[in-house]
């Protein structure tokens, strides 16, 4: 497959290379048969005949176009050429205004730096055999059950740094699937492991990992649960007796016990038993039977005790592994449900975030104190791990988030790059400003969905706008269910050229093109994602699983997620972050015999002049992220007085007092004895507070203990203002009803003046109406 690779990446730098001596003309980006072979055979320096098994295979696997008896394209380079060209109508006037391709090289990490039995030198025995055991993917085929052969000098860098554990943090920094996962993973599942073969069964969260997007979170659950199952079985096989790895996910959809419904789907997850080799596993749902929930495979039967479903399950029980966001951290941790009767996070052990880069600006801010909460209620010193492939300054970036000091404090592993080459090609297009941009992403939604329903390549449309998102739907839906496109296109008496950039007969393969069922064949394969949507899970699993081609999203599938037929990347409009193009990019090209590790980026610039400026600086949009700094909001008075007020709730909640926040911490029933409650923790809660004030840069921070004066003389004047609100109540439920009162008056005088046919009553009552409105509209 490498060699099939460098092959048709020879063959993408031959079309370049004519793009640009044909001074940027797309349509001369074409290679006749003789120049294709030499092309391979110089760049492999193979024969002749081994060129031409070469570019046959490439051809078999569709990533060929004819474009004649003696022409041919790279599929991706055909796409950016029909793309380039793209008309609504045969003849008509083309919608792109002009376009720019750019095409470059990105790192993929190689994984063969280290061999996985370097993990011996620095493990115990028992640990490794175990972790070998499970991970592990032996070539031959003799050992292990896993899917890692070794690791890149990034990822074992990581896993021996962290496991050193002499920082209080680390920064991980790698491109896009360089291996993130497994370098912050592997040593958070030796720590575990670890705790098991000494027998040790506290009652605890070990590890804490942190998701800004829930996608990427249940990507990342399905693949840790597969991990989880093979060391599972391994301890029922060989031991220690009862010990089991546990894991369960706490965010807004995890369902109270009462709620549960038997035969529900959990969280969209496969099951990791019959899913094991690349099957097509069952999905796990829940079950109800003799007064106990379970997680159970649909399709095998298998229960999983040791994953916890609901929320009272997972706060009694503790997980060993946690996945969660943000969001529902700050929501927990003011809760007396969670802070003490359940004491959730007590010795927590290590909290990693992923894609840390997202926390930036204000929500940075929200997470720097949020983390100072969290390890306040841990009553531990957790270790910390940041990970990201789009951190430009991460030193700064970590100093700011984390309140530490660089290099004392935190190290920061950064992936170099070497290994082999992801070919990406930037299609950057600017619409014709008498065009539609929206006809524009429908056509090429449409064109992906031809290029997948003829050759199975996946493709991810990106729109930060939802409401623009159903708009261009329901265009696609118009344009194939009752308009029958792209029939046009496969009309070889219409457009008989393969060369005419208006034909996408030249995609087709063994299927045939039927005017009337293949148009709604083609638009069944579109989806739309974003995190609202119905039945999200259901489109997940179907895109990984290559029965859907197309899906139009928002930035929801941006971080992390893995799609390995996905080679077409469509985004639309320059995103608010740079760091999200590389991100969303980052998405295709991962998988080498699906995608040959090559990606087509379209990049579609609305007529605006700021997003018009990367037409011709096309540095400046795909690596621009590097130069900016990453603000975080840490000195922001606001966030600060939010996260001390918060704090004093949880405080409150540690000593067992209703905060009210989630349904067990009580029914609110006197808000006097509440601001008694809080004004007694406010008052002794000096010492507390003071660990939100910075350690690092603190000339600059805002004293927390002020923040907490001004809290105080707020909450003095509270029951003044709450009486003043009362008051105001009472007066306007009495002049609601003098309203309603005048009202009545005036239809009556409205009525008599009708009946009498006097005009100066009638009148009066139009001018009771008047005030009326003018007092209550």
């Amino acid at each position: 497959m490498k060699k099939l690779a460098l092959a048709y990446h020879s063959l993408i730098e031959r079309e370049y290379e004519k793009y640009r001596r044909s001074k940027e003309r797309i349509e001369e980006a074409y290679l006749t048969i003789p120049e294709t072979i030499d092309t391979i055979v110089s760049c492999l320096k193979c024969d002749l005949n081994e060129a031409r098994k070469l570019l046959d295979t490439l051809n078999k696997m569709g990533f060929i176009v004819f474009n004649g008896k003696d022409k041919i394209r790279s599929l991706h380079f055909d796409v950016a050429y029909r793309i380039s060209n793209l008309t609504v109508e045969y003849g008509s006037l083309r919608y792109p205004l002009e376009t720019k391709i750019y095409v470059r090289d990105e790192k993929i990490p190689s994984f063969t730096d280290h061999r996985f039995n370097e993990l011996a030198d620095f493990l115990p025995p028992e640990t490794y055999h175990i972790i070998k055991h499970v991970l592990y993917k032996d070539p031959k085929g003799i050992e292990g059950f896993g899917e890692i052969e070794g690791f890149s000098d990034f990822q074992f860098k990581a896993i021996k740094a962290i496991l050193k554990a002499d920082k209080k943090a680390y920064i991980l920094t790698a491109p896009t699937s360089g291996g993130k996962t497994y370098a912050f993973l592997i040593p958070a599942l030796i720590l575990i492991l670890q705790d098991k073969l000494k027998g040790k069964n506290e009652n605890n969260i070990k590890v804490l990992l942190i998701y800004p997007r829930k996608s990427l979170e249940r990507d990342q659950f399905n693949k840790i649960l597969a991990i989880l199952y093979r060391f599972n079985q391994y301890f029922k096989i060989f031991g220690p007796k009862n010990a089991k790895i546990t894991i369960g996910i706490d965010d807004g959809e995890t369902p109270w016990k009462k709620k549960v419904e038997s035969g529900k789907s959990f969280r969209g997850a496969i099951c990791p038993a019959c899913g094991a080799d690349g099957k097509e596993g069952g999905e796990l749902k829940y079950i109800r039977a003799g007064g106990k929930i379970r997680i159970r495979c649909s399709n095998c039967g298998a229960i999983f005790d040791w994953i916890y479903g609901y929320r009272e399950e997972i706060w009694e029980k503790k997980p060993d592994i946690l996945l969660t966001n943000v969001w529902t951290l700050d929501w927990r941790l003011p809760s007396k449900t969670v802070q003490y009767d359940y004491e959730v996070f007590k010795d927590l052990r290590m909290i990693v975030l992923d894609e840390a880069h997202v926390y930036q600006s204000l929500l940075g801010g929200n997470v720097r104190y949020l983390l100072k909460r969290l390890e306040i209620s841990s009553k531990a010193k957790p270790l910390i791990v940041l990970s990201s492939a789009t951190i430009s300054k991460p030193k700064d970036f970590a100093r700011d988030l984390l309140d530490l000091e660089p290099n004392k404090d935190f190290t920061i592993i950064e992936s170099i790059e070497t290994g082999e080459n992801k070919k990406v090609i930037y299609l950057i297009l600017a619409v014709n400003p008498l065009r539609s941009w929206e006809t524009v992403v429908y056509e090429l939604a449409l064109l992906f969905s031809t290029i997948y329903y003829y050759r199975k390549m996946q493709s991810v449309i990106f729109i930060d706008s939802i409401r623009e998102l159903y708009r261009i739907f329901h265009q696609v839906r118009v344009a194939a269910i009752y308009y029958h496109e792209p029939k046009d296109h496969f009309n070889l008496k219409l457009v008989s050229d393969p060369l005419d950039p208006y034909a996408y007969w030249p995609y087709r393969r063994n299927l045939n093109f039927d005017p009337i069922r293949t148009p709604h064949q083609i638009f069944q394969k579109i989806r739309l994602h974003h995190a609202n949507i119905k039945d999200r899970e259901k489109i997940e699993k179907e895109f990984i699983d290559g029965k859907l081609g197309v899906l139009i999203s928002t930035s929801t599938l941006e971080l992390g997620v893995d799609y390995p037929n996905v080679t077409f990347i469509g985004i639309v409009g320059v995103p608010f972050m740079l760091e999200s193009i590389p991100q969303r990019i980052g998405r295709a090209g991962r998988n080498l015999e699906k995608t040959l590790h090559t990606t087509l980026a379209v990049v579609i610039l609305r007529n605006t002049p700021m997003e018009l400026y990367y037409l011709y600086n096309p540095e400046s949009l795909i690596e621009g992220f590097r130069n900016k700094d990453i603000p975080v909001a840490w000195k922001n008075t606001a966030v600060k007085r939010y996260h001390a007020f918060s704090l004093l709730m949880d405080e409150m909640a540690r000593e067992g007092k209703s905060t009210y926040i989630l349904g067990p911490d009580g029914r609110f029933s006197s808000l006097e004895e509440f601001l008694n409650d809080l004004m007694k923790i406010t008052a002794k809660a000096e010492s507390v507070v003071s660990k939100l004030n910075a350690k690092v840069r603190r000339k600059e921070d805002i004293n927390a203990q002020l923040l907490l004066e001004e809290l105080k003389e707020e909450l003095k004047k509270l029951p003044k203002r709450i009486d003043e609100w009362k008051r105001l109540n009472e007066y306007a439920l009495v002049a609601g009803e003098v309203i309603s009162l005048i009202m009545k008056v005036a239809r009556r005088v409205w009525r008599f003046g009708e009946r009498i046919k006097d005009e100066e009553v009638k009148n009066l009552a139009r001018d009771l109406f008047i005030l009326l409105r003018r007092v209550y509209p």
